[in-house]
């Protein structure tokens, strides 16, 4: 039975790391101008990605918006990185078990802490790149980051955008909040290690 546990949870965290770089390739937001099409423009995790080309007719003095919009050029790979931070982490929260850590006075369990740590940093993550893309949004394209919002994109052609949060963005909160759920569970799926 306890084998079966502790499979069950390394198939939970397996799915939560699935999840995380699933949510982490979709995008977060989208912009959809509504003469144009849908999701014209998207912010994921690691930037910024638009098709203004296809439609540079239509587009005129708005398409020169996003020549200083995007992020600098070390935010990619950094966010990248941090991905893989994060994914190394719960595979070896995998390996580590039970081992146990030591911090002063503070005892703490190495794969709670680790599984826990992830969860926490990626609600905090999706939670910051809302308040960057809402003050980007508002700076360089003057619009909401939802709803809807009036812009003249070229004149005489006049429309309204529509920005909304994608699924992708709901989906890693639930992310963060199952590897906080698993690191405070972790215990009672896998059984607590009996005393030598």
């Amino acid at each position: 039975m306890s084998n079966f546990r502790v499979w069950l949870f390394r198939s939970l965290v397996a799915v939560a790391a699935s999840l995380m770089v699933i949510s982490f390739i979709l995008p977060w937001w989208g912009l959809d101008i509504l003469v144009l099409g849908e999701n014209v423009l998207v912010i994921h995790p690691y930037g910024l990605s638009h098709s203004f080309e296809q439609y540079s007719t239509f587009m005129g003095q708005y398409q020169s918006y996003i020549e200083g919009s995007e992020m600098p050029v070390w935010f990619a790979p950094l966010m990248w990185a941090y991905l893989g931070i994060c994914i190394a982490a719960l595979l070896y929260a995998l390996l580590v078990g039970g081992k146990e850590g030591k911090w002063g006075k503070f005892k703490f369990k190495w794969a709670k802490l680790l599984i826990g740590g992830v969860g926490i940093s990626y609600i905090l993550i999706a939670l910051l790149a809302v308040t960057v893309a809402a003050i980007r949004t508002g700076e360089f394209y003057g619009i909401s980051l939802l709803g809807y919002t009036y812009v003249e994109i070229a004149h005489p052609a006049e429309s309204g955008v529509v920005g909304s949060l994608q699924p992708a963005y709901w989906m890693a909160h639930s992310v963060g909040f199952l590897c906080i759920a698993l690191a405070l569970v972790r215990d009672k799926i896998v059984g607590k290690p009996k005393p030598s």
